[in-house]
């Protein structure tokens, strides 16, 4: 379950590729978005929670936002209900957090709270 966890992470935070429809610092908020977005995910499968709450407060402590703006976020990736449809049987709560750093009005909702 670590090994997946790990891969799944280092697959969407480490080898994305930059995001050029937000800019710095903001690029922050949605790194720990999609972080957030598994955490929501796991904790919905009831999967061990201490990795993935170890890598969102990483983020959190190394960034330059408040707690306040991250909790914007982490409620915003909670509430983030986008209409997907795929071939495959694939958990839409999972398939989300692959898909909510391409999504322009979740985009749109990290830069309105990051203030730009």
């Amino acid at each position: 379950m670590r090994s997946m966890l790990w891969c799944l992470i280092a697959l969407t935070l480490g080898c994305s590729s930059p995001h050029q429809n937000i800019q710095p610092p903001a690029n922050e908020l949605l790194e720990f978005a999609k972080a957030n977005c598994f955490f929501w995910y796991f904790k919905k499968k009831d999967y061990d929670l201490n990795d993935i709450r170890s890598i969102s407060g990483g983020i959190v402590e190394m960034g330059t936002y408040s707690a306040e703006k991250y909790r914007e976020v982490s409620l915003k990736v909670k509430e983030y209900a986008p209409v997907l449809q795929t071939q495959q049987d694939i958990d839409p709560d999972l398939l989300k957090c692959f898909r909510l750093d391409k999504d322009a009005e979740f985009i749109q909702s990290i830069r309105h709270i990051s203030g730009a």
